[in-house]
């Protein structure tokens, strides 16, 4: 029972070795993430702009259907000075 007892104790201290070291990593990517958003974060007004900057499909359907209408009208006749 004594060889059971000492699996038993090592497999007890690899498990709180495995919970210390899963905290660690997590705490470390944590921080990478942290640093990565500091990296790109973006001005509430920056960022507003960038999606002003942006064309909206509506834009692009009223864009498309004004240049139809155009090419559809018959093109007015100049009216020459005699």
């Amino acid at each position: 029972m004594s060889r059971i007892d000492d699996i038993l104790a090592k497999q007890k201290a690899i498990e709180a070795e495995l919970v210390e070291a899963m905290k660690e990593e997590r705490s470390s990517e944590l921080k990478d993430i942290k640093e990565k958003i500091k990296m790109f974060d973006f001005k509430s007004s920056d960022f507003k702009g960038l999606l002003k900057s942006r064309v909206t499909q509506k834009q692009v359907d009223e864009f498309l259907a004004r240049k139809e209408a155009e090419k559809t009208k018959k093109p007015k006749a100049k009216k020459t000075i005699t």
